[in-house]
């Protein structure tokens, strides 16, 4: 079957199949594989071994349905870290260890309660409402007008001052919602590109002023369909939040949005219960585990991904797939005994939802090496099949990243790369470093529609493309620590 002619999608599902079927019977001792020079060689075994053999499904399912939820700072999180050293032990890798560091306060989730006053009396549905990541509780029922405030720059909140004592604020229209006959991959037209620093910044005085304005919460639309949320935090650096802070569900949001529309006068109430910080800093960790280089050990290639997840679901797509690419990518490099001539590390950040703190963290923490990091590729975005690289804009190493993935291309149908920038995942973390960092572009699947949400589940996970995942990361991690030279390098941009 010719997959290169197969629409994408398709690819992604009976296209996957097909190619791990074909990897399985290609690895015999045919004339022409004797001919393969030793790095496809190499590939063509790393293919089927993931194929024949892979961890993968069960490695996720216990990540997922045993241990669950892992945010960061839990107990949870702490036995994923625990966990995941363990089965790296049990592959034989080298240095396994945890690396620790510190965020100021772990938080417990609560429960939330809220409703409607007036012009109607209306109580959401237990289920429509969460508390933000980090917000603290409501000092009880807090009870008072709903106000939009429209804040584009710093300027515009000049208009709110000495009027939202009491309020109960939301700051964002609706976004359009997914609607029931669309597919979940409906194309999407591209957003333009934003500043996140300013964003950031006007955000936290935005928060400022709503404190000292005395503002009793803030509602925020879960930006989602069918009622699921699209969980984040509401405090920065694992500090509380400056307000209580709950997402809607998309139908309660809704619900607001068009009584403030069109009603003088709404009156909300909302309570946060239960939220609990720790009284003092939390120690955290990050999993770390090696295959030593046999020529150059100094130097290293880093596959990663994030172990923490949020706490609403039990962090299948986002990111237990990633964790387990890792995972499953070590264990076949270890079994085969390739013997790479650089040293292949394997990371499993924590901190990634709340900011990229953990792998921010490794870089801190081993800022005499970076020097020494010829790439990192992380995988991220949730199960769907791996079909090109993003290389950030790197023009520098396209060319020679090209060529050494080139069997990929041959043999499972790995799309020609991208200098597409992807940010928000722990590979930024390193190229603000001047570290050549990649990441592994997927199809979509249901990722959008289920990460961060309670529907981040283990049956969202497609075994098939899961496994492509790790093929990817695997000879992507030899084939680099192969290479005549490191990566050539780029300045620092310190803005990734």
């Amino acid at each position: 079957m010719e997959l290169k002619h197969l629409p994408r999608r398709r690819q992604g599902r009976l296209g996957a199949a097909a190619v791990l079927l074909a990897v399985v019977s290609l690895a015999g001792p045919e004339p022409w594989a004797q001919e393969e020079d030793p790095v496809a060689a190499a590939d063509r075994r790393i293919l089927t071994e993931v194929a024949e053999h892979s961890e993968q499904m069960e490695n996720l399912r216990y990540l997922t349905d045993t241990i669950g939820a892992r945010l960061t700072g839990t107990e949870a999180m702490k036995r994923a870290n625990e966990w995941t050293a363990e089965r790296f032990r049990a592959y034989g890798l080298a240095n396994v260890h945890l690396e620790s560091w510190t965020i100021a306060h772990s938080w417990k989730r609560g429960t939330v309660r809220a409703g409607v006053v007036a012009p109607t009396q209306f109580t959401l549905a237990a289920e429509a409402a969460e508390a933000a990541g980090w917000s603290p509780n409501t000092p009880g029922t807090v009870r008072g007008p709903l106000v939009y405030v429209k804040v584009e720059k710093v300027e515009d909140l000049e208009a709110y001052r000495g009027k939202l004592r009491g309020a109960i604020v939301i700051t964002a229209k609706p976004r359009p919602r997914q609607r029931v006959e669309e597919r979940p991959l409906h194309p999407r037209a591209p957003r333009p590109r934003r500043n996140f620093a300013a964003l950031r910044k006007l955000r936290q005085e935005r928060d400022a002023f709503f404190k000292k304005e005395g503002v009793a919460g803030v509602l925020r639309d879960s930006d989602k369909s069918f009622g699921l949320f699209n969980m984040s935090t509401a405090g920065r650096n694992y500090q509380p939040a400056s307000l209580p802070t709950a997402f809607l569900s998309p139908e309660s949001y809704d619900l607001l949005w068009r009584l403030q529309e069109k009603e003088e006068d709404v009156e909300v109430e909302l309570t946060i219960e239960g939220c609990e910080f720790s009284q003092g800093p939390v120690e955290v960790y990050n999993t770390v585990a090696e295959i030593p280089g046999s020529e150059k050990p100094d130097e290293v290639v880093i596959l990663g991904a994030h172990l923490d997840s949020w706490d609403l679901g039990t962090g299948a797509t986002d990111n237990g797939t990633g964790s387990s690419v890792v995972l499953e990518a070590a264990r076949v490099l270890q079994k085969l005994d390739l013997k790479p001539k650089r040293t292949i590390r394997f990371i499993l950040f924590s901190g990634e939802e709340q900011g990229l703190h953990g792998s921010r963290a490794y870089v801190k923490a081993h800022e005499d090496e970076m020097e020494k990091i010829s790439a990192v590729l992380v995988h991220d975005a949730g199960t769907g099949r791996v079909d090109t690289i993003a290389l950030q804009g790197n023009a520098q190493v396209y060319d020679v990243v090209t060529k050494a993935l080139a069997p990929l291309r041959r043999m499972i149908g790995l799309e020609t790369l991208t200098l597409r920038s992807v940010r928000g995942s722990d590979h930024a973390s390193f190229n603000r470093a001047g570290v050549p960092g990649f990441f592994c572009g997927q199809e979509r699947a249901s990722y959008r529609q289920t990460h961060h949400s309670q529907a981040d589940t283990f049956d969202k996970v497609i075994r098939e493309d899961l496994l492509n995942g790790a093929q990817v990361m695997a000879v992507f991690a030899y084939n680099i620590a192969q290479l005549d030279k490191m990566l050539p390098r780029r300045p620092s941009t310190g803005s990734e």
